[in-house]
């Protein structure tokens, strides 16, 4: 048995140059905002209602804290079509346990989540695939997919000596265009690195 890797950190290349990292904590969500519509040449109103579009998106995601975050903005005309949190994540379980408790969380009306035990480059993961209702005051329920990917790289622990993994959540609302969002979560947690020393 090798001994616990507390000395680790981790990086992700994202797949695919449409991708926009949320601001640092130093960096304010509405410069942050400008910053972004005037690196993808958007001026005027449309830039306007882009930087009202990733304000919106920004804060939402940073409410909930993440490592890392980012907004996927291919075509700046199309606004945030999907977005990315990464974090770091206590196990307090196997994969496998949480894989069972993944497979009986539908929710009324909707298909049950795929789930799947994966290989990745950084570690073995949990792959969950669902659609979920959401509540969203300004626009009712609304229907979001998303693909969970929570890597369990082999001996990583936190300070405290607990199993420690790094979820990657990609989420979205275009679920007719779901099997291409799903394969790009994949790509993001095939395209993590982790670091130790």
């Amino acid at each position: 048995m090798t001994a616990p890797i507390r000395d680790w950190r981790y990086d992700v290349e994202l797949p695919d140059g449409g991708w926009v990292w949320l601001p640092g904590a130093g960096e304010t969500v509405a410069g942050w905002a400008g910053e972004v519509c005037a690196a993808l040449q958007v001026g005027g109103a449309a830039a306007v209602a882009l930087a009202d579009h990733l304000r919106t998106f920004a804060t939402r995601l940073r409410e909930q804290a993440p490592d890392l975050g980012a907004l996927w903005l291919p075509d700046p005309t199309a606004g945030v079509l999907a977005t990315l949190r990464i974090d770091r994540y206590k196990l307090s379980r196997s994969l496998e346990e949480l894989a069972g408790d993944e497979r009986g969380a539908a929710q009324r009306g909707l298909a049950p989540p795929e789930v799947d035990l994966v290989a990745l480059p950084a570690g073995p993961a949990l792959r969950v695939r669902r659609v979920a209702r959401e509540r969203r005051a300004s626009h009712g329920d609304l229907l979001v997919e998303s693909v969970r990917h929570l890597v369990a790289p082999p001996g990583v622990v936190d300070a405290d000596g607990d199993p420690t993994a790094v979820e990657l959540l990609v989420a979205w609302t275009y679920l007719a265009e779901g099997d291409e969002f799903a394969d790009m979560a994949d790509s993001a947690a095939g395209l993590l690195a982790v670091t130790t020393g």
